[in-house]
């Protein structure tokens, strides 16, 4: 049996529909942000305010990172994650982030409208049939410094994150602002995230799911290569692919409108937006 976490060991914050304060009829589809390795949901800071029109939003630490707990295993998580989200919801996950949305598309398939991979895959790290992805011997380098240059490993791949970008520079600030607001996640944490990423293989939950599915990739992306969209549509064809030129592995930093008007999109596709925020 799962330990049952509280609330409140783990951080989520809400944020109201703005076009609701205005009094728009329509309830506003509830949308869930979860955030990558090494983060917190402080990186959502500048795309929030192109989704407060359109979306009721939650955004939730990972165990570890920011204000949520560090005591709470990859499990615990995924499974006290219901009782944050008052209802169905479109939940949007960045690298890491979308590997956990997965999972809870997978575990909890009523509570999960449609998935958004941003910059995310269903397997992270090369298999012998998963070639788009990180090369194990490169993944694996990066772990074993990790190990001995924590807080330099962190540093290095903000800056891989960024790499190709359009706005590289401006996009590491960023992060390097983002990172610097909240305690730094210890080196447990940081090694405990790196095995989750390397361990998890999705693909098969990927090739079930019933629900609709949105991923948003990169053109310049370091860490997933943008071939990968081929090998998600054989995985399930009805995957719905935009591909973000200009963008690495934070397309929702450098390019926020082009990827807020693609999930838009997508959920009007979808039928879970009608309309348009004024």
């Amino acid at each position: 049996m799962s330990p049952v976490i509280k609330s409140p060991d783990i951080f989520h914050q809400h944020f109201v529909c703005s076009s609701a304060l205005r009094g728009a009829s329509a309830a506003a589809p509830h949308l869930v942000l979860l955030h990558g390795w090494g983060m917190h949901s402080g990186v959502w800071e500048n795309f929030l305010p192109l989704l407060a029109p359109y979306f009721q939003v939650t955004v939730i630490d990972l165990p570890g990172f920011g204000k949520t707990a560090a005591d709470i295993s990859p499990d615990g998580f995924l499974h006290a994650l219901p009782a944050l989200v008052p209802a169905p919801a479109l939940w949007l996950g960045w690298s890491l982030g979308g590997l956990l949305a997965l999972e809870m598309a997978m575990l909890y398939p009523q509570r999960v409208r449609a998935l958004c991979l941003l910059a995310a895959t269903p397997c992270f790290v090369q298999r012998e049939d998963w070639l788009t992805a990180m090369p194990a011997s490169v993944f694996g380098g990066f772990c074993d410094a990790l190990q001995e240059h924590p807080q330099a490993t962190l540093a290095r791949f903000l800056a891989l994150q960024c790499k190709g970008s359009v706005s590289m520079k401006a996009d590491i600030r960023f992060l390097q602002a983002v990172l610097a607001a909240e305690k730094m996640p210890s080196d447990k944490t940081l090694g405990e995230g790196l095995q989750q990423l390397a361990c998890l293989d999705l693909r098969e939950a990927l090739r079930r799911l019933a629900m609709p599915v949105q991923v948003i990739l990169g053109e310049k992306d370091s860490l997933i290569p943008v071939a990968v969209a081929g090998a998600l549509q054989v995985l399930n064809p009805a995957v719905n692919v935009t591909v973000v030129d200009g963008a690495a592995h934070l397309p929702f930093v450098s390019h926020p409108q082009v990827c807020r008007d693609a999930l838009l999109q997508f959920c009007r596709q979808q039928g879970l937006l009608e309309g348009s925020a004024a």
